[in-house]
């Protein structure tokens, strides 16, 4: 799988962007604040609709769009190539107010809407996940590690997405569902309402779409976990081993069953069991108290908590390991490796993890790696790299 051709207008830094890429490795060089970060995460965005960075999507569009044009609308589309057939993809994200430099001056972000089209039709964004699939390394993995649960679950989301369409969809309705649910509960506390048939509707809606996110993530955090504990081994030899281990938020017993759950059916018996159980608390509590929402992935190194007693060295090559365990899953999951992206950080890491890093590059179509210093990777690290320098939002082959 890779990019043939990428095309951004107003994307942050970018007002016209319309290049041909090819497969391979490049590299692509400038100062910070040049836009290397936002190619990589325009990139991402198109194969997962999120954007990298916390906040509003009106963030995508330009500054200079916002302040010179009344209606302002960032578009992103990339020409795919994969080993079924190629595909076009294509994300608009527009102000639905009218904008002007006033506007722009109170720095007060616009409501904004987004459009998908895959090959030129309109789609919804569950139709565009996975047909451009990457992994994307980047100075931030290390919040997998150390951050919070919600840090966690986004990850496994937007992994897991790209590799299971079902997935896509039973997170999404399980997302309006427990939003419904939570607030007829709160009516229920409240005493606005009266308990009926329609808690009980909304709690078999509830254990269907879930129990199909419990059963994906279960899965991939297994298939994760063994690839995660090889590669830390290979990155750290003789050190003590990592473990990657998937807490389910649910009661013990019923989160052991689902991890050695063989089907989505098994798993939503045992699902269905717990919300039964646990109706009266959540009708005190005003709100669900155990699902996928409350999800956890835990990482040990030596049996101890990473996050909390690893160095920063043992964490980075932790979330290392993790994204090169990504890559091995991708691969076995579609047949079709994925795209990599390396944000400026392989001049973070030591020589043995630079080359483990590169090795696996060898190992896809394209990959895309980003760097503020010329030299490194240099010509002697990646010999048939093709090499790139941002300017003025542009992209310039360099000799």
């Amino acid at each position: 799988m890779h990019i043939a051709r990428l095309a951004l207008t107003n994307v942050r830094t970018f007002r016209r962007l319309d290049t041909s890429l090819e497969r391979g490795i490049s590299v692509v060089t400038g100062p910070n604040g040049t836009g290397k970060t936002n190619l990589i995460e325009a990139i991402a965005l198109l194969a997962t609709t999120r954007s990298g960075r916390a906040g509003a999507d009106a963030e995508v569009i330009s500054q200079d769009a916002l302040r010179e044009e009344p209606l302002p609308a960032a578009t992103l589309r990339a020409a795919v190539v994969t080993a079924a057939e190629p595909v076009t993809v294509e994300i608009v994200v527009s102000s639905q107010e009218v904008r002007g430099r006033a506007a722009a001056e109170e720095r007060a972000l616009p409501p904004t809407s987004r459009r998908f089209r895959v090959d030129g039709t309109a789609r919804r964004a569950s139709d565009l996940i996975g047909r451009l699939r990457v992994v994307m390394f980047s100075a931030a993995d290390l919040q997998i590690i150390d951050g919070s649960p919600a840090r966690r679950r986004r990850y496994l989301d937007i992994t897991i997405s790209q590799l299971d369409r079902e997935y896509v969809r039973a997170l999404q309705r399980y997302q309006r569902v427990l939003q419904q649910r939570n607030s007829l509960l709160r009516s229920l506390q409240e005493r606005r309402a009266r308990p009926g048939d329609e808690l009980a509707f909304w709690d078999q809606e509830l254990v269907a779409a879930g129990a199909v996110v419990l059963h994906g993530r279960a899965t991939a955090v297994r298939a994760l976990a063994e690839g995660a504990a090889a590669h830390y081994a290979d990155l750290a030899p003789g050190v003590e081993p990592l473990a990657v281990c998937y807490e389910p938020a649910l009661p013990p017993p019923a989160a052991a069953t689902v991890l050695e759950a063989g089907s989505v059916e098994g798993v939503e018996s045992v699902f269905a069991e717990v919300i039964e159980a646990r109706r009266r608390d959540d009708l005190v509590a005003g709100m669900t108290r155990s699902g996928p929402h409350r999800d956890n992935m835990r990482f040990e190194i030596a049996g101890n908590d990473a996050a909390a007693f690893a160095s920063r060295g043992q964490q980075r090559t932790a979330g290392l390991a993790l994204r090169l365990a990504e890559v091995a899953l991708s691969l076995e999951r579609t047949g079709d490796a994925p795209l990599l992206l390396l944000d400026d950080i392989l001049s973070e890491l030591d020589e043995q993890r630079r080359e483990r890093v590169l090795a696996a590059a060898y190992g896809v179509d394209q990959v895309l790696i980003t760097s503020a210093d010329e030299d490194r990777p240099g010509p002697a690290d990646l010999p048939d790299a093709r090499r790139f320098r941002i300017d003025g939002g542009e992209l310039r082959p360099v000799e």
